[in-house]
């Protein structure tokens, strides 16, 4: 199962069923589960754990050192759970710190070119989508999806079924169930992706009375404060509760509501 071109460290552990293609190279104590494929010039390395049934494309890079000029070598890792995908020229770097790792849940699909940053941790079934780049340290929750191109700078936080649009940067967190644009803005809910979800009917419409209440507040209002005033039926939804705690506990700040268009701008 591996092509007489690859290159496999003798530190490496693979199980016997996965899949090594021409001019890939396994370098380090990297181990690698059962039903894996590695494709062709792939590279692994490192300190690099990989669950099972996991695919890496051409030219992805897991595991190598991590872009941050204070690191001087430490031992880190980078652990991966099981059923992703890394397409072509994606890149996933270990831990930054001794003893640190980077962390990819299950079921996650990494797009071409898209980057998982030092110490970043990733929840099961996110998508990044071509480009989609995040710093170091940056945290994505379950099912979330970070659109093509899209930058996150260290140390922000894009919570569960989140979307981010094309072509966006943001420097500050994005609440859970939010679709984000252009810059550090949330301009609706992502509906589409909660019906999805199956995410039971009373949860979405508290989700959108706490969004028309909180996020479009006339009273323009800080965040908290209004999240805070929100009616005793609202805060009592379980979904709720999960935006006013991840708000609540943001160090670096939280996308605010822009419509999206002069047709939105009143209502």
């Amino acid at each position: 199962m591996i092509h007489p071109t690859a290159i496999v460290s003798p530190e490496a552990q693979l199980a016997a069923d996965v899949e090594v293609g021409p001019y890939a190279v396994i370098d380090g104590p990297v181990s690698i589960g059962t039903g894996c494929k590695i494709q062709a010039y792939a590279r692994i390395l490192g300190r690099t754990t990989m669950g099972a049934r996991n695919v890496v494309h051409a030219t992805a890079v897991i595991g190598d050192f991590p872009q941050d000029r204070k690191y001087q070598g430490e031992s880190s890792q980078v652990v991966i759970g099981d059923d992703n995908v890394f397409r072509e020229g994606s890149t996933v770097h270990r831990g930054t710190g001794l003893n640190t790792k980077t962390v990819i849940g299950n079921r996650c699909y990494l797009m071409v070119n898209s980057h998982v940053g030092h110490n970043c941790v990733v929840d099961d079934d996110v998508m990044l989508v071509n480009g989609a780049v995040l710093g170091g340290f940056v945290q994505v929750g379950a099912r979330a999806i970070v659109g093509a191109y899209t930058a996150m700078h260290q140390f922000c936080r894009i919570g569960r079924l989140a979307m981010t649009s094309n072509l966006a940067g943001h420097n500050v967190d994005i609440p859970p169930f939010c679709i984000a644009m252009s810059i550090n803005t949330v301009v609706q809910l992502n509906a589409v992706g909660l019906r999805r979800s199956g995410m039971p009917r009373e949860s979405i419409n508290g989700l959108r009375k706490m969004f028309q209440l909180a996020f479009r507040d006339k009273e323009r209002r800080p965040l908290k404060v209004a999240l805070a005033a929100l009616p005793a039926d609202v805060l009592a939804v379980q979904e709720v509760q999960e935006v006013v705690a991840f708000c609540e506990s943001s160090k670096r700040g939280v996308a605010r509501y822009q419509a999206w268009s002069k047709r939105h701008v009143t209502l």
